[in-house]
């Protein structure tokens, strides 16, 4: 397993629950390759948001 921690520098997932001004706030997120095209499993609909959570897995 890699350690090393990388930055979002920017997300353009506008609709995603932990987009705040084209900036990921998912205290950790998963990504997937797949023919040469990155997709962020993290992605949650913002309308899915609770008011309990921020943050995956926080609130369940």
């Amino acid at each position: 397993m890699n350690n090393e921690q990388s930055v979002v520098s920017r997300c353009d997932a506008v609709t995603c629950r932990f987009n705040r001004d084209q900036n990921c706030t998912a205290g950790q997120i998963e990504v997937s390759l797949s023919a040469d095209q990155a997709r962020c499993l993290t992605f949650s609909p913002a309308q899915d948001a609770s008011a309990e959570s921020d943050r995956p897995g926080q609130g369940q």
